[in-house]
């Protein structure tokens, strides 16, 4: 089953957010009711800046849903988006027939009667259609999902569209409900602002009832609900425009309008970052050794050209180290693979614990092999960090097959790019390996510098290196 929204619980801090919003946009509310009626200054400019914030955020947010339907397949979501699609387009016609905004009567062939008559249709459009998405809980067929669900939010845009055209064409037809003086007092008392009263505060409690604000978009959406019921109540009990009640509706109007956008943004950044997180682990899973847990060949082997290209492109050393442990397949034929296994453990727990940079990695190169690498890292340095692996190792005490009962130790070929300037990250990589093979001839548990070797073509191969040493 896919997790979308409608998935996703509602929990503690989730509730206190919703409810710190809430609490805001009633305190508000209460606080400017006093002084609703009086008139505050005369701002035309916020006009076009509120209605052009509700038609791009609830377009967004239409926008939004389409996705959560386009990857659930949920008619629920449809619904939902054909809601917001519906207060997105009717905030921008009202937004073209506002008298005063473009044209002193509005746009549109838009009479006095127009942008209030738009109002109660948008006020009692959106919550009407949001209670009506609540009884929508059906998943269609693959083969019918998307007609179904375009047919849903392309109707709730022809809803909106037809409103408008009512509003405009057929004015003559509905009652007047603003005055002259631009009072709202008719509105206040007359059945349509009634209506959108009741139909505010029965989509909220039914929404509330219903589903029990469990999930996160059923809190979001009886947020959304009380901003538009705060935003009515206000507007219908202030009763002309520029009034402090007016004032304080657009408010809750912009709360109502935000509050599901803001939760879709936030929800869908953090699970951008969880899948990110999610993906990082699986690579970094995937790139390790499954014995030993450092990082496996193929890790390697992709990252380390990429090492020296930008070691070489930036003019900076590059230290790589070929270790090896001393007399290992004796070690296996002794004690046994399963001891053979946990020495490798315990030898690649403590290069990777020895490492202080955040930037060196030590990687399994093959059988008793490891790699390390130290980027920024100059010869001496390198020579430094190498003696400390070395010396480590020894520390860890695990026995060895030695007569005398010393103990597991390692053989190190050190190579810097600066100091022995190979072409290429292979070449630095066998000087390291020649290295190696030094450190072996000279009687092992040491580190040898490449830089110390006049001919290190002489060398056997690799794969003859760890052969002959191995005994």
């Amino acid at each position: 089953m896919q997790t979308t929204l409608i998935h996703l619980s509602s929990t503690p801090r989730h509730r206190v957010m919703a409810g710190l919003v809430a609490t805001l946009a009633m305190s508000g509310a209460v606080f400017v009711w006093p002084y609703a009626r009086s008139l505050g200054p005369t701002i035309p400019a916020l006009l076009p800046v509120f209605a052009t914030w509700v038609a791009l955020t609830e377009g967004l947010t239409a926008l939004l849903l389409w996705t959560q339907f386009a990857v659930s397949g949920r008619l629920l979501f449809a619904a939902l988006s054909g809601a917001y699609a519906f207060t997105s387009v009717i905030a921008a016609m009202q937004l073209l027939v506002f008298p005063g905004v473009f044209s002193p009567t509005g746009l549109l062939g838009a009479g006095p009667q127009t942008a209030v008559w738009i109002w109660v249709f948008w006020h009692g459009g959106f919550p009407a259609l949001i209670t009506a998405c609540s009884f929508v809980r059906t998943t269609p067929s693959s083969a019918s999902r998307l007609a179904r669900g375009r047919a849903v939010t392309l109707a709730c845009v022809a809803l909106a569209l037809s409103l408008c055209a009512l509003a405009t064409a057929g004015q003559a037809h509905l009652p007047p409900l603003v005055a002259t003086s631009g009072s709202y007092a008719r509105l206040s008392t007359s059945p349509a602002g009634i209506v959108v009263e009741v139909i505010c505060l029965a989509a909220l409690g039914m929404h509330v009832s219903t589903t029990r604000l469990r999930s996160l978009m059923d809190l979001w959406l009886a947020v959304a609900l009380l901003g538009t019921l705060i935003e009515v109540t206000l507007t219908l009990y202030a009763g002309a425009r520029y009034s402090v009640g007016w004032y304080a509706a657009r408010a809750a109007s912009m709360i109502s309008s935000s509050a599901v956008l803001e939760m879709l943004i936030y929800e869908t950044t953090g699970l951008y970052r969880r899948l990110s997180e999610t993906h990082k682990r699986l690579v970094e899973t995937s790139a390790r050794d499954g014995l030993t847990g450092v990082f496996n060949r193929a890790y390697f082997d992709d990252r380390f050209p990429r090492d020296f290209s930008f070691a070489s492109d930036s003019d900076q050393p590059l230290c790589v180290l070929l270790i090896d442990v001393d007399r290992f397949k004796r070690y296996n034929d002794t004690f046994g693979h399963l001891a053979g296994d946990d020495c490798l453990r315990q030898v690649a727990g403590m290069l990777s614990t020895t490492l202080r940079r955040q930037s060196d990695y030590v990687a399994r190169y093959g059988g008793e092999e490891f790699v390390v690498v130290l980027p920024a890292c100059e010869a001496a340095a390198g020579m430094r960090v190498a003696q400390s692996l070395r010396s480590a190792i020894e520390t860890l005490g695990i026995p060895s097959t030695s007569p005398s009962g010393a103990p597991v130790t390692v053989s190190i070929g050190l190579a810097c790019s600066l100091s022995t300037s190979p072409e290429s990250a292979p070449a630095l990589l066998n000087l390291a390996d020649a290295a190696l093979y030094r450190a072996k001839g000279r009687g092992r548990n040491r580190v040898v510098d490449a830089a110390e070797i006049s001919e290190p073509q002489t060398k056997p191969s690799a794969a003859g290196t760890r052969h002959r040493f191995s005994q």
